[in-house]
């Protein structure tokens, strides 16, 4: 009888980036209800034909205002990206390092 609903907030529709540089791409999410466990959090990047990272989150402190801390995640990113992606389990959110102009195209967060 719960709602099981996870809101996502897309912060910004386009981000600029420098060559060499990082950039962040923005999301936020939050339950509807009491929050739900595992969650599962992924990136994908349209110019190319795999999953740029997935990461499960197992657990999560729930703060003030139902803002989610001490998140215990399993992250799995492709190959492809060497170490230069990184999620953030209490938010969605995804940095990318060392950027590339291979990386210019369109990001999708499910």
């Amino acid at each position: 009888g719960g709602n099981l609903a996870v809101l996502v907030d897309v912060r910004q529709e386009l981000v600029h980036g420098t060559r060499g540089q990082s950039a962040l791409l923005p999301v936020s999410y939050r339950f509807g209800g009491a929050p739900q466990f595992p969650v599962t959090i992924r990136w994908v990047f349209s110019n190319s034909s795999h999953t740029l990272i997935i990461c499960t989150v197992q657990n999560c402190s729930l703060g003030a205002g139902g803002a989610l801390s001490n998140c215990s995640a399993k992250f799995f990113p492709h190959s492809v990206y060497g170490g230069r992606a990184e999620l953030f389990p209490e938010n969605g959110s995804l940095l990318l390092r060392d950027l590339r102009f291979s990386d210019s195209g369109v990001y999708v967060v499910t």
